[in-house]
């Protein structure tokens, strides 16, 4: 008797059970197919195929049910899995289902069937067709031969008998076909421009480099990145092999997908959050069966399922949306990577603010540094101006536009030009406080304050937990009627503006405003159309945005984040500003206008400056010595418990339990944000040069401390990308 080991679809079955094959099944059963089994007390549950042939269990195993699939993953795909769970402490089904369709497992996911009409070749008829009969033959001969039958009744007004007379003639076949849910839209296939000088030599050197070989294109906004990509593209497809390319969510916009569709057509998938299972199953699905050879999409298509890889492409490698924040907290970056290793293929990291540690990495050796250090259009990089708001506030009354700002926007609109404003805080007031007591109004399931809302139904809402209230008139802990809302986000800006400019076209970009499917494109097509004047929005605005129009970028609270309790606040400062600052004059003369209350802070100096070299020298002399990294590998272990006691307890215990670990460990102490879904949060931080031997310990002593306490829950965050 032959057995395999089976990843069942059981959120709370983290490891593979082992199951027997009936002997009419060996055939059948391989690593890669999905299959139904018995789990439980259920008798029909999907699952994958993660080992064959397996080891015999010590006990007695039930036996696969049947096989529901083939291979749905090449082998290298599966190996690549395995070293995900392994590395980030995650069990195998939290891995699967991150990399795998929704429902593929249960059995649920499957292609979209419609009617369609095909010619049959060479048919003749044994009496000339009528002329309706005729027409839709004409029709179906242009559009190549077949077409839906939906289609044909509306756009021809024919009915549906007639289609099935020209059926029984043997003149077309009526068919089932698989149907593509979602596509992105392809306009005419486009002529590569020609290359400048520096992406030439970028192309050159991607096109001659080993299997496997990691490159780091560092290339000032505006400079061409993206052409560098598709010619790397175009190479790759050539040699038969296929490509990756990741966007940060953010930067998905149509023009992102539109760039690729228009070079590769219908050869390219789109893999992203904002699709239906469904759309996200067929593009999958084209992937796999070879339909498309260049997957486009966020974090998760990492693991798209192309064979044979020969290209990975990692544009904005510095997003931090690139690291999931919930189980499997992958790095997509680091998945690249590694899955490049195991199958051969090159990567490029592109970026024009890297990642301290992919410089780093550039600087000693281990990936390829190449320059694209002037734009394409031969325009300078706008110039940014720093506006210091302490000075603002003591020389007249109090704004959220400085006097520099203001006239730069008046100046745009007598242009007939667009600015863009960034603040990165959505909603209206962040903060509600009582002018008699001074409490704020604060979600009860979070240490935050709740942020007011004012468009839509006026609400009070934490922006952790999702929790929302009317907005009150009295104070919780007085009850007097005398609040005050502070701060700023972007709804108060777009008032602001309105105000300010009232013949201004104004559009809001963030969370609130593209909470409906589509949204997201639909707003940055109407700017981009020229329906407005000014795009105001949180980060979505910083980075995959290419409007000509745009002459104007202006940064409100450009200081915020260094106030957070990050090693990596500097870093994000840096490299939002200067993302922003990049939307400005990409095609007219732009300039920049960065408001902040620490105006003098380095990172924003060197932004102002465009000078990335300055600020990544001074930032690694700052962690030099720290284990932060580069220096060191950062593990943040985040324990968990409805009461503080416990929290603290089950932490104490861990603390103790990894002491002998190679490594310097910190706390535990309270989480920045102690109290988050109703639940207090302690911190015990890891810092090693040892992380494989780490690993080892931590993933034994995390058990062992959460069989012990099992009212707690024990998250460990690998490679984490922040301490909140």
């Amino acid at each position: 008797m032959k057995f395999a080991e089976v990843l069942v679809d059981v959120p709370a079955a983290s490891q593979a059970y082992t199951y027997s094959v009936p002997w009419d099944l060996e055939p059948l059963v391989e690593a890669g197919v999905a299959v139904r089994v018995p789990f439980g007390s259920r008798q029909d549950v999907g699952g994958f195929v993660v080992r064959y042939p397996a080891e015999a269990p010590p006990a007695q195993a039930k036996a696969i049910r049947r096989v529901s699939s083939g291979s749905l993953l090449p082998g290298p795909m599966r190996a690549l899995l395995d070293w995900v769970a392994d590395h980030y402490l995650a069990s195998r089904y939290q891995v699967y289902a991150a990399a795998l369709p929704k429902g593929l497992l249960k059995g649920e996911a499957h292609d979209r069937l419609q009617l369609h009409a095909a010619l049959v070749p060479g048919a003749a008829p044994e009496s000339p067709p009528t002329a309706r009969q005729a027409a839709i033959l004409a029709h179906l001969e242009r559009l190549g031969g077949i077409a839906a039958v939906a289609d044909l009744v509306r756009d021809l007004r024919v009915a549906r008998t007639t289609l099935d007379a020209l059926a029984r003639r043997g003149l077309l076949r009526l068919e089932m076909r698989a149907v593509r849910r979602s596509a992105p839209r392809t306009d005419a296939l486009e002529h590569p421009p020609d290359l400048t000088a520096d992406q030439a030599a970028a192309v050159a050197a991607i096109r001659g480099g080993k299997a496997g070989e990691i490159f780091l294109l560092h290339g000032v906004t505006g400079s061409g990145k993206t052409e560098v990509y598709l010619r790397a593209i175009s190479d790759t497809l050539a040699r038969g092999q296929k490509a990756i390319v990741l966007v940060p969510e953010i930067a998905l916009t149509p023009q992102t997908i539109s760039r690729f569709a228009a070079r590769f057509g219908d050869r390219i998938a789109v893999l992203h959050s904002g699709l239906s299972d469904g759309e996200r199953f067929d593009e999958w699905s084209r992937a796999r069966a070879g339909t498309a050879q260049v997957v486009v999409g966020a974090r998760s298509a990492v693991f798209a399922p192309l064979e044979p890889l020969g290209l990975i492409v990692v544009d904005e490698e510095h997003d931090g949306a690139y690291k999931q924040d919930q189980a499997p907290r992958y790095h997509a970056r680091a998945v690249a990577l590694r899955r490049a290793q195991l199958e051969g293929a090159r990567v490029v990291l592109g970026s024009a603010t890297p990642s301290v540690e992919a410089w780093h990495a550039a600087q000693k050796g281990a990936f390829r540094l190449l320059e694209l250090p002037n734009r394409v259009a031969g325009l300078d990089l706008p110039p940014v101006q720093l506006v210091d708001m302490r000075q603002e506030a003591l020389s007249g009354p109090r704004s959220l536009f400085g006097r520099a700002l203001t006239r730069a926007l008046r100046e745009v609109l007598e242009a007939g030009d667009q600015a863009i404003i960034l603040l990165n805080r959505r909603g209206h007031s962040p903060f509600v406080l009582c002018q008699v007591c001074g409490g704020t109004a604060e979600c009860p399931h979070c240490s935050v304050s709740l942020t007011y809302h004012r468009s839509g139904a006026q609400a009070l809402r934490c922006h952790y937990c999702g929790f929302a209230r009317a907005d009150v008139t009295r104070c919780d802990t007085c009850g007097a009627r005398a609040s005050r809302y502070l701060g700023a986000g972007t709804q108060k800006v777009v008032e602001a503006l309105q105000a300010l400019l009232p013949a201004a076209r104004i559009l809001r970009l963030d969370r609130d405003s593209t909470s409906r499917k589509d949204a997201h494109f639909e707003i940055l097509e109407a700017f981009a159309a020229g329906e407005a004047d000014i795009l105001v929005g949180t980060q979505m605005v910083a980075k995959g945005l290419d409007f000509p129009r745009v002459s104007l970028v202006g940064v409100l609270g450009a200081d915020a984040a260094l106030r957070l309790p990050d090693f990596r606040s500097a870093e994000r400062t840096f490299q939002l500003v200067t993302q922003v600052a990049g939307r400005a004059g990409r095609a007219r003369p732009g300039r920049v206008v960065v408001q902040a209350y620490a105006s003098d802070h380095p990172a924003l100096v060197a932004a102002a400056a465009h000078d990335y070299g300055r600020f990544v020298a001074a930032e690694l002399a700052d962690r030099e010595g720290t284990l932060y990294p580069p220096f060191g590998r950062l593990l943040v272990l985040t324990i968990s418990a409805k009461s503080a006691e416990r929290a603290e307890e089950a932490a104490g215990d861990l603390r103790h339990a990894i002491a002998h670990l190679p490594a310097e460990i910190l706390g535990p102490a309270p989480a920045p944000i102690a109290l988050l879904h109703g639940l207090h949060r302690v911190l015990v931080v890891v810092k090693t040069r040892r992380l494989p031997e780490v690993l080892v310990g931590l993933r034994s002593e995390v058990a062992r401390v959460a069989a012990r306490r099992r009212h707690v829950r024990i998250s460990v965050d690998v490679d984490a990308m922040s301490m909140l």
